[in-house]
């Protein structure tokens, strides 16, 4: 059994020794940072608190974090990222896309916000598109985990919401930017050596090996590849 992991360092060596991993459970024998911590811990607002974590790994770029694990929510490493990039960004672009009518008119919008504003909260991203959590906002959700799927904008970390007066209240909230934005020098370098076809064997490769007996074809489906 996984010794199961109670502080940030150990979290980060943990993902960079597989690869990646999925933020809860995916599948039975794959790797979760929810699998691999003690409940008790989440959500305590302390430093071993993993769902800081998460934002703390984005925010530093230690591991890049968001629904990028098949729109499942994860942690790709720098190892893999370009991998994770080729087998999931598409090969034409978002103006041709939306010329040949293969994505729809929400993800559009929010594809052009990003490209005019570069960095988003949520709460930003529905004030912009005209929408609220309740009325529209799941379409508009829907898209957000699309682009960051396809590996166009990704989550850089968290900030908390500031009233009229100044004062911060609530809950964090995700903040996004466009990938070519977030991404470190040289994480995407090797890209081009990647066709997409190769790039998804190679995460399947990497699935099955560092977990306890998963299946490689319900890995593909669950992952979309």
């Amino acid at each position: 059994m996984t010794e199961l992991l109670t502080t940030y360092d150990e979290f980060i060596a943990r993902v960079e020794s597989l690869g990646f991993m999925a933020l809860s459970h995916l599948l039975s024998g794959l790797p979760s940072l929810g699998g691999e911590t003690e409940k008790s811990l989440w959500h305590t607002g302390l430093e071993t608190d993993p769902w800081k974590w998460k934002d703390r790994a984005a925010e530093e770029k230690r591991l890049a974090y968001g629904c990028i694990v098949g729109k499942h929510k994860g942690f790709v490493t720098r190892r893999m990222y370009p991998i994770f990039y080729a087998a999931f960004h598409p090969t034409i672009s978002m103006p041709e896309r939306w010329a040949n009518g293969t994505v729809n008119q929400i993800t559009w919008k929010l594809w052009q916000l990003f490209e005019e504003e570069g960095i988003l909260t949520i709460s930003q991203v529905r004030k912009n598109m005209g929408v609220s959590r309740k009325k529209g906002g799941s379409a508009v959700d829907r898209a957000i985990q699309q682009l960051q799927n396809e590996y166009t904008i990704t989550i850089d970390g968290s900030e908390r919401k500031v009233s009229a007066k100044g004062e911060f209240y609530g809950w964090p909230i995700n903040r996004y930017r466009r990938v070519v934005d977030w991404t470190p020098v040289g994480w995407l370098d090797s890209t081009k050596d990647w066709p997409a076809d190769k790039a998804r064997e190679t995460i399947l490769d990497a699935g099955v090996a560092t977990s306890e007996d998963v299946n490689r074809q319900d890995l593909a489906k669950k992952l979309g590849l």
